[in-house]
Parts: structure tokens; sequence; C-alpha cells
């Protein structure tokens, strides 16, 4: 009798910067995502997981390195992803329909490991920002465009970031 001694392995996403690809201009391999995240955090075997990099900036077609941008709170007080130098560069959208396109790709993905004050990918420590007359000013703390559009749809999914 044959046994099937295969064990499930756990798909985790997991921003491609921490990964050490060289999505970001400090791309840096990070070691502590066994011990910290996955064994703690998750409660995980590391020999029982498959890492899924991705990076949302460079999925919607932005180069390496790229202008910066940021989380800002428009007059109609909805959450935008704007270039820091040009507010009319709103990637808002694009980001959104990444989030929704990986969703599709990889709908058993439950877990999201992500950089930290990303405003792409943060979770609950990106600064977000309102124009107040000629000035742009820090008003709180969010997450992300892609990781608000990956809790909407799936608001069970466990997301910690890389200062656990």
């Amino acid at each position: 009798m044959i046994r099937n001694t295969t064990t499930k392995k756990y798909q985790i996403a997991v921003s491609a910067c921490l990964c050490g690809h060289k999505v970001r201009y400090d791309a840096k391999l990070l070691p502590i995502l066994e011990q910290c995240l996955i064994s703690e955090q998750l409660g995980i075997d590391f020999k029982q997981v498959e890492f899924v990099p991705f990076c949302p900036e460079v999925g919607i077609g932005l180069g390496v390195p790229r202008a910066k941008i940021q989380l800002v709170r428009n007059k109609n007080k909805q959450i935008c992803v704007l270039g820091v130098e040009d507010h009319t560069w709103d990637l808002t959208e694009r980001l959104k329909s990444y989030a929704n396109d990986f969703l599709q790709l990889y709908p058993d993905i439950n877990y999201y490991v992500v950089k930290s004050k990303s405003p792409s990918c943060g979770y609950q420590s990106t600064p977000l920002f309102e124009r107040s007359g000629q000035k742009v000013v820090q008003i709180a703390v969010s997450s992300g465009i892609f990781v608000k559009t990956i809790l909407e749809y799936k608001p069970q999914l466990m997301i910690v970031d890389e200062t656990c």
C-alpha cells in the first residue's frame, strides 16, 4: 500500500522587498521571516511554507527606482495613492486592480507578510497625509491601498509586517 506522505504547503504572500528582490531602493533579505513571523506569529512550521513574493508597485509597471508615493486623504475623504512631487499622479485604481488580480491568481493565500509604512502594502503603519493649503501634513496612520483592498475581499486574512 502506498501512502500519501505529502504535507500541505502553506502559501504565504511576502512583500518582494523583504525577500531580497531588488524592487526598492533598500531591498534586503530579512532572516527574521522564519523565526519571528512564521514560527511565532503564524504558528506554522517553516518547512511547510511556500513563499509567494509580490510587489504591487512593480506589478502595476513602476520602475526601480521610482518616484516617491504617499497615502493622501482627498477633499472627498477618500484615501488615494499620489506622487509626492506630483499630486496629479494617482495610482489608486491601478493598485486596487492589482490587488484584485492577485487575489484571483492566488485564492488560497491567507497569510501576508508586508513592508511596514508602504503606501501600497503597509499594514496599519503607513503615514496618511492631507492637503492643508499649500502644505501636506500627516494626519494619521493607515494601511496601504493594496492591503486595504485585499482586506475588503478577504477580511479574515492574517497580515503581519516585518517589524514584528
